[in-house]
């Protein structure tokens, strides 16, 4: 029995996905639960497991080769003798998408037409190695199904004429191309659709933070001792959004398909950068989470983001996003906004500077705060009274321990 190996849906708007690598060879054994292959989604990277028991009889799209959803990308099968279905010359030719022509049938005569040129089959990953380096495919040979040519073949074919003894003339180094794709290329897409389509309103602030100083600094050996975590400034920043956010609904929505929808929980993603790019991890209900609790389920998030063994739960249903890179000595920025989502809060570092107190100079610690709103869903003055609470919460931190 011959089973196929499918590419799944693993995001909403995903229409094609990107092997990373596939866990088992051809000729393998494989059993039913198994993780078979390993993508790249618009979220995270993620390990499919095999629908089936059996051998992985072949292998359809390689490593580098981005696939569309439930498009066939292998096969399973009882025996390694099976023999595999025959695919038609149309399912392998290349997709409009692609540069492919519509195949069209004309039942009426017409004059015959001069032979068409030889279509080349090539993976899309080895069809844009070729085009950056200027190699010609048709002088390739593919090793892949139906004589596919993969990411590898194009590969060996520029190591080959790059060899010295296949040197004409001294060639000039290009530029480093490095082309966009799985989580950067998401990225891009999502920010740049944040920009084109919502209308980003912005408000800034700043806030008295040396009360939190001095809070944090009395409750570290606690919430260590109880959580065996580490309170960080982002724990507090969170509680007192996920706080105001039960206050101020409209800014715990998503703006989608010209409607407002106000969300009944508050989860707050959390911006992390990662080599791969940016993720938002999700910290669930927060506003029913103390600070401890804030605190020891955003270091386990940070923790897996950075192993990347983040699971696509933890990565979706944000209704908010903070972003904070006060790590990194920014004094201040402003955030676009994580769409379908209708704002998110910017940080800046905390530091020392002179403000005048009841008619008297003295030193603080300040930090820098922006808030990009979705003007379709939130007004200005909306979005005002929601980060002038924010701010009340952190200036007055001890309304934060209200919940222990």
């Amino acid at each position: 029995m011959i089973t196929k190996i499918i590419m799944p849906k693993l995001g909403e708007t995903m229409e094609e996905h990107e092997i990373i690598g596939w866990l088992k060879q051809e000729g393998e054994r494989v059993k039913k639960g198994e993780p078979l292959f390993e993508v790249i989604t618009d979220k995270v990277n993620f390990e499919v497991e095999s629908s089936a028991s059996g051998f992985l009889r072949k292998i359809l799209a390689t490593e580098g080769d981005t696939a569309a959803v439930t498009e066939t990308i292998g096969y399973i099968a009882d025996s390694m003798e099976e023999e595999l279905p025959q695919v038609s010359e149309q399912t392998e030719a290349p997709s409009p998408a692609f540069g492919g022509e519509n195949q069209l049938s004309d039942k009426a005569e017409t004059p015959p037409s001069p032979p068409k040129e030889k279509k080349i089959k090539a993976s899309p990953r080895a069809k844009k190695i070729a085009e950056e380096s200027g190699i010609d495919l048709s002088r390739i040979t593919g090793s892949g199904p139906g004589g596919r040519i993969t990411r590898s073949d194009v590969e060996d074919f520029q190591a080959l004429v790059q060899s010295p003894s296949e040197v004409i003339a001294p060639v000039q180094t290009p530029s480093e191309v490095i082309p966009l794709s799985g989580m950067r290329k998401t990225m891009a897409e999502r920010l740049s659709q944040s920009k084109r389509e919502a209308p980003h309103f912005y408000l800034q602030t700043e806030v008295d933070m040396s009360d939190a100083v001095r809070m944090r600094q009395s409750l570290l050996k606690e919430i260590e001792k109880r959580h065996g975590v580490r309170l960080s400034y982002t724990d507090m920043i969170i509680k007192s959004v996920a706080q105001s956010l039960g206050e101020f609904p409209m800014l715990n929505a998503t703006f989608e398909n010209g409607e407002i929808r106000l969300s009944g929980q508050v989860h707050v993603g959390v911006a992390v950068s990662v080599e791969a790019g940016l993720i938002v991890p999700v910290v669930r209900e927060a506003n029913r989470k103390t600070l401890g609790q804030i605190a020891q389920e955003k270091t386990g998030l940070i923790a897996r983001a950075k192993a990347n063994q983040l699971a696509l739960e933890d990565l979706s249903g944000g209704t908010f996003t903070l972003s904070n890179l006060g790590m990194f000595d920014v004094d201040g920025f402003i955030g676009i906004i994580n769409p379908p989502q209708v704002g998110l809060l910017a940080v800046g570092r905390i530091k020392e500077m002179p403000r005048v107190i009841d008619r008297q100079v003295a030193i603080r610690e300040v930090m820098n705060v922006s808030l990009s709103i979705d003007h379709r869903a939130v007004s200005g003055a909306y979005g005002a009274q929601f980060l002038s609470r924010v701010k009340e919460l952190l200036e007055k931190p001890y309304l934060l321990l209200m919940d222990l």
